[in-house]
């Protein structure tokens, strides 16, 4: 029995992660199972995997904050809502909170959780329930965590969804196939939107280069302090074999307005590789996806960041000389 959590609740929490983990490699044409049996059950999920989830929503937030902005949607549409991490995580950050807020999710059990939390925290927000997403415009989008689960006429209801929306955010796992098959939607969707971010371009995704079948396009996220100092989170880590200090994620921010991309702008991928005197990023624009190389003497303190940290630095710059700077 944990000190935080009983023995009971762990075993449903490892069995949770077992079901969550195996979704992505489920054999073809077979449907996506479910994976909470009752209101315990999705209690501890927001508790711990939504809360994870939600620390990659902040990040792709902070990025989209400094790219356009997130606007005043005045109407939100959850697809897959879950037990509403993402419309908790957005509607936190808007300065003013939307008329309308529609969760839709194929589990009763999970919108009515995910209801329930949205009241909760934003009580002045209208929330509505549905199992499939109505047939009609919405200021915002969101999906989050639900790639996996979609089969080809999943996918193409959630991409009719999309493209009833002014604006799209969407988060996924940093997994290669799930980030791959995100790249994929990507491009499907240039048609309707521009891409905000993490592309610094709307060019055809440069992961989906034939000479890039081995990479993935997808990031890092920072998790909070306490997650390394609390007891609570430390029996998570070590009960469920979890990494505290990986969160990957891939994600897209589309906008069906033109967006202007500002040419010297590069978007850093993965894990950067630190060697004596240099550190080698993979990064991408317009002219596609490459390993280049930051000098340690160039900006010793971003060498050192970025020789600490995963996360660091996402945007970067190209100067006049041709040399790479973090973009402030």
């Amino acid at each position: 029995m944990g000190t935080y959590f009983s023995r009971d609740d762990l075993s449903r929490l490892r069995a949770l992660r077992e079901v969550l983990i195996g979704i992505e490699d489920r054999p073809e044409g077979t449907d996506a199972p479910r994976y909470w049996s009752d209101a315990r059950d999705l209690e501890l999920y927001d508790r711990v995997f939504a809360a994870r989830i939600g620390w990659k929503w902040d990040a792709v937030l902070d990025e989209v904050h400094r790219r356009a902005g997130l606007g005043a949607p005045r109407t939100v549409l959850d697809w897959a809502a879950g037990t509403g991490v993402a419309t908790r995580a957005v509607l936190g950050r808007l300065g003013e909170a939307p008329e309308r807020v529609v969760l839709v999710d194929r589990d009763e059990k999970a919108r009515d959780h995910a209801a329930s939390s949205v009241r909760e925290a934003f009580p002045g927000v209208e929330v509505e329930c549905a199992a499939e997403a109505p047939e009609e415009e919405f200021d915002l989008c969101l999906a989050s965590h639900v790639l996996d689960e979609l089969d080809d006429r999943g996918l193409a209801a959630l991409h009719g969804a999309f493209r009833r929306a002014a604006r799209v955010l969407w988060v996924e796992p940093g997994s290669k196939i799930t980030a791959r098959r995100l790249s994929k939607s990507r491009d499907a969707l240039l048609e309707r939107f521009e891409v905000v971010a993490p592309c610094t371009h709307r060019e055809a995704c440069g992961m989906l280069a034939p000479e890039r079948g081995r990479d993935w396009c997808h990031h890092f996220a920072e998790p909070p302090a306490f997650v390394h100092t609390t007891g609570e989170w430390g029996e998570i880590g070590r009960e469920l074999g979890i990494d505290l200090r990986s969160l990957p994620y891939s994600f897209l921010a589309l906008a069906a307005r033109p967006s202007e991309h500002d040419p010297a702008l590069v978007r850093r991928l993965g894990r950067p590789r630190s060697q004596r005197g240099r550190t080698l990023v993979d990064v991408c624009d317009a002219a596609g996806v490459r390993e280049e190389q930051l000098l340690q003497r160039d900006d010793k303190d971003l060498f050192k960041r970025l020789k600490k940290t995963f996360w660091a630095a996402p945007l970067l710059r190209r100067e006049e000389s041709g040399r790479l700077a973090e973009e402030r």
